[in-house]
């Protein structure tokens, strides 16, 4: 069975990041154990100075679940044009463990606008040498319902299209 981490982008409890991580997963299937990541808020402020000494649990058991991962899926939403600081905060925590380093990696944006957003991802994952390409790349208009089923058809299909793509990647990684 294939192992994926979700992470939502946002500290809201009941956030739609969280409704395309519950859609997501039932269109994965039970051919993958998707494990969602608790919440981002946790995590301390980046410190380069705790990085190269002890970095904390949270931060190590971070790493090694995006290590020990097939594929990762991050669903974020855009705050004042760009990532939100908490999503960019647990990013930098990876840098130097190139845990990202050739994992095939699902961003969504759930967002009315994502383009500042989708671009600030997609350059912080090549940085983080992530598999990443423009078919694992999903802008969402926030059309799901809170029971996590997707309510417009053109959003459901293109979603359904990236999660395919994504589980070829997953498979062939």
């Amino acid at each position: 069975m294939k192992k994926i981490l979700a992470i939502s982008g946002s500290t809201k409890t009941s956030s739609t990041n969280g409704l395309y991580i519950s859609a997501i997963s039932q269109l994965l299937g039970k051919d993958f154990e998707v494990y969602i990541f608790p919440t981002i808020a946790v995590v301390p402020h980046f410190n380069p100075d705790l990085d190269l000494a002890d970095p904390p649990n949270i931060v190590y058991d971070l790493r090694k679940t995006i290590q020990e991962a097939d594929g990762i899926i991050i669903s974020t939403p855009e705050y004042a044009m760009g990532l939100p600081g908490s999503l960019k905060n647990l990013l930098d925590w990876t840098v130097s463990s190139a845990s990202f380093s050739g994992k095939p990696v699902f961003a969504l944006v759930a967002s009315t606008q994502g383009e500042k957003a989708y671009q600030s991802i997609i350059d912080i994952l090549t940085v983080l040498e992530a598999n990443i390409s423009s078919k694992l790349i999903s802008f969402a208009k926030a059309k799901i319902n809170p029971d996590a089923e997707i309510i417009d058809q053109e959003t459901l299909t293109g979603l359904k299209s990236t999660v395919k793509a994504f589980v070829a990647a997953v498979e062939n990684g």
